[in-house]
């Protein structure tokens, strides 16, 4: 770890830079993908403050969706119910916006990417594999959707028969196109939480083995008692989202990055979220009912959360002997024994 860094973070009462994969996040709070499907205002969502964007899902040509209406709102449950179904202007007017917006950009942008809803899912991976080459140069990184209730058969993705191929395909394509890039491009896959235990086992320990270098949990549910298609968003999909982020930390190894999105509608939320060892979170529906004011909720959760891990990186330091000498060892010396009593020691 860089302990210039951390003693810095230690005077600043903002959210320092946190790095996932190689890439170095503004602060830990984001914008879910389905909010800015087409990359029209990612770089007005960073002006507000979140660290990073995920745009899209973006398919390879448009699509105008399910039929209308296909978004339902119930302000007093805080919950959205949405079928929208990877509506977007296509891979080739999002990039055009992408370009535009970027250079107005100083965040993580991530690019949601999807099948097309006419493509089988026998086919399914070239989609993804001319998206990823499509997207290579603006993408911070990629979130692979294979959990959207929208789109028919698409969870199927999430199979032995479909995701080994999948995955397989998406590396091989990965390793490609990184040859261009000094820096690694990260893969995350984004999740079901309407998943058994099981599969979703069997997803994690498959990513892994093989290059994926995260998980955002969760997309939406199916699982809820409205008489309406669509997956369930908001104050609902808590429980399940929370449930999702326990287990799959509780399987993973410590290279994997986790973000937590679904049912985060309070700064008490973002708490738990980081508690349960979310890497970086992911707003959405509270972000729509609630606006500006749960972003700064938790950008403030956030910057205390850093904190505090800095602090404890600090405390495991006590039977580390500085070896340096000279003013950088004097500087350093002098300001754990003035911000830290000897008995944290």
């Amino acid at each position: 770890f860089n302990l210039t860094k951390i003693l810095f973070s230690l005077n600043k009462n903002q959210s320092s830079p946190s790095n996932y994969f190689g890439l170095d996040f503004p602060n830990k709070i984001g914008v879910a993908g389905g909010l800015d499907k087409n990359a029209n205002y990612f770089h007005v969502l960073g002006n507000l403050g979140f660290g990073f964007v995920e745009v899209g899902t973006i398919t390879l040509k448009p699509q105008s969706g399910n039929p209308k209406p296909r978004i339902h709102r119930f302000n007093n449950e805080g919950t959205i119910i949405n079928s929208l179904g990877f509506n977007n202007v296509g891979s080739v007017k999002v990039l055009e916006n992408i370009e535009r917006n970027k250079k107005n950009f100083s965040g993580i942008l991530g690019v949601s990417i999807g099948k097309g809803k006419e493509i089988s899912n026998e086919r399914a991976h070239e989609d993804y594999l001319h998206l990823l080459d499509y997207f290579k140069d603006v993408a911070d990184y990629f979130a692979i959707n294979i959990s959207s209730p929208n789109t028919n058969d698409l969870r199927k993705l999430s199979e032995d028969e479909y995701f080994h191929k999948l995955i397989d395909e998406i590396i091989n394509k990965r390793e490609q196109i990184s040859k261009g890039f000094s820096k690694h491009k990260p893969i995350i896959i984004k999740v079901s939480p309407d998943e058994s235990l099981d599969n979703l086992e069997k997803i994690i320990s498959y990513s892994q083995s093989n290059g994926i270098d995260g998980f955002i949990l969760t997309n939406t549910s199916l699982d809820h008692e409205y008489n309406l298609p669509g997956g369930i968003s908001g104050k609902p999909l808590r429980q399940k989202s929370e449930e999702s982020l326990k287990f799959v930390r509780s399987i993973v190894d410590d290279k994997a990055v986790i973000i937590s999105s679904g049912g985060l509608m309070t700064k008490e939320d973002a708490i738990r979220r980081f508690s349960l060892k979310a890497d970086l979170i992911q707003l959405y529906s509270g972000f729509v009912f609630k606006g500006n004011s749960l972003l700064q909720d938790c950008l403030d959760v956030s910057s205390t959360w850093q904190i505090r891990l800095n602090y404890q990186i600090l405390k495991k330091m006590k039977n580390l002997v500085i070896v340096e000498s000279g003013a950088k060892a004097t500087k350093i010396t002098g300001f754990l024994n003035k911000n830290f009593p000897k008995d944290d020691w």
